[in-house]
């Protein structure tokens, strides 16, 4: 009996290596294209304001499949900057102290796999004149 639960413990220990390996495996084989489909979503995002339908159509769709295989995008967080899920590209000069360090503007968005960042959201930051 305590062999049984042994071998049955020892099996579910394989089966759950066995599902990490595979979805590890797997993930290392998309990810380059995911990626490329995150650019390419940068570039839809864009002509968002010109021709909101169709592109916001494309940008939907594009976030659908990302989500699919594993992707997800780094949610816009009020607050102050985030040096952990963000990256800094510009300044913008604050109005208020309280402004000071916090994000004014997401430039890019952000997005990661499981737990690991794929890329930062590229954000603009509150900075005291």
């Amino acid at each position: 009996m305590l062999n049984d639960r042994e071998a049955r413990r020892g099996l579910d220990e394989l089966r759950a290596e066995l599902v990490h390996a595979r979805n590890s495996a797997e993930g290392r084989t998309v990810q380059p294209l995911l990626y490329d489909l995150v650019l390419l979503m940068d570039r839809v995002e864009r002509h968002l304001e010109r021709d909101g339908g169709f592109a916001g159509s494309v940008a939907a769709e594009l976030l659908t499949i990302l989500e699919k295989y594993g992707m997800t995008r780094i949610p816009v967080a009020p607050g102050s900057f985030n040096p952990a899920v963000q990256e800094a590209v510009g300044a913008v000069a604050a109005l208020s102290p309280e402004q000071n360090g916090g994000v004014a503007e997401v430039v890019r968005h952000g997005y990661r796999m499981q737990e690991r960042i794929v890329r930062p959201q590229q954000v603009r930051v509150f900075t005291a004149q």
